[in-house]
């Protein structure tokens, strides 16, 4: 087990208005990931998971970097298990997985590159703001190693399998251009920018109504899986819900008075 570092390989930080940003933090190692960051990674997942939840989670990395992946450098190895060689990854795996399961909005913000596991991670995401200096690339067979942290999954998914392989086949890198025209972003900001567009977003997402935009997150999570009869019988609970709350109410005042001050604003002219 390696020593502990007096600085944290991940921080988890509160931003203004209730966003939640973790941020990679090895960045001497290009915020590789290491066995000491998967499991500060996972006592985050674990505060975040059990607090009101947050208005939007950003996953960055330090420095203007996202990250490399794993690191190279440090085994992968852990313990005397059947899969023990790759204890690493399915540390990764688990919080990958936690991570597409969050109940909140989460974006990727994608300043240098992303790599490996880490493309991985930010495909996990709902969303990926990315610098348009980004770099995305998925070179597992250059190490003599299978796609991980479900590449192949997120990449097939997305564009379908014959875009897939010639991605990971290849092991080529795609520029933020490319990868927005693919639908791999969301969108692509200038360079220094992608946590602060991502805040910017944050302050506005469940102004007011964070009950609807947790159950919002919950039905793009079911329409990954499930059928349209599935996804409108979630819609009836979950609107149930939203207009049995305060949130609808406090909504439609909002609403009149904008229009009440735009109708005035228009009167004046």
């Amino acid at each position: 087990m390696n020593a502990v570092s007096e600085t944290p390989e991940l921080l988890l930080l509160s931003e203004d208005q209730g966003v939640a940003h973790i941020v990679l933090n090895r960045p001497r190692a290009k915020n590789t990931v290491s066995f000491a960051m998967w499991e500060q990674f996972s006592a985050a997942l674990d505060a975040l998971e059990n607090a009101t939840p947050a208005r939007l989670l950003i996953i960055s990395g330090a420095e203007d970097y996202f990250s490399n992946g794993g690191d190279v450098k440090l085994p992968p190895a852990r313990g005397e298990g059947a899969l023990a060689l790759a204890a690493r990854l399915e540390m990764g795996q688990r919080i990958i997985g936690r991570v597409r399961a969050l109940p909140i909005p989460t974006v990727a913000a994608v300043e240098g590159g992303a790599f490996g596991v880490s493309w991985s991670l930010a495909m996990a995401c709902d969303m990926i703001f990315a610098a348009d200096n980004a770099r995305f690339g998925a070179p597992f067979l250059e190490f003599g190693l299978v796609p991980d942290g479900g590449a192949a999954w997120f990449l097939t998914r997305q564009l379908g399998r014959a875009r897939a392989a010639e991605i990971v086949f290849s092991g080529r890198t795609l520029d933020a251009a490319e990868a927005l025209s693919l639908g791999l972003v969301s969108r692509v900001v200038k360079p220094g920018s992608a946590v602060e567009e991502a805040l910017a977003l944050g302050r506005t997402i469940g102004d007011g109504n964070r009950h609807a935009a947790e159950l919002t997150k919950r039905l793009l999570q079911q329409a990954e899986s499930g059928d349209l009869a599935t996804a409108h019988a979630l819609e009836l609970a979950y609107c149930h819900i939203c207009q049995a709350g305060e949130e609808v109410p406090r909504a439609r005042e909002r609403f009149k008075a904008r229009a009440a001050a735009k109708a005035a604003a228009k009167a004046a002219e």
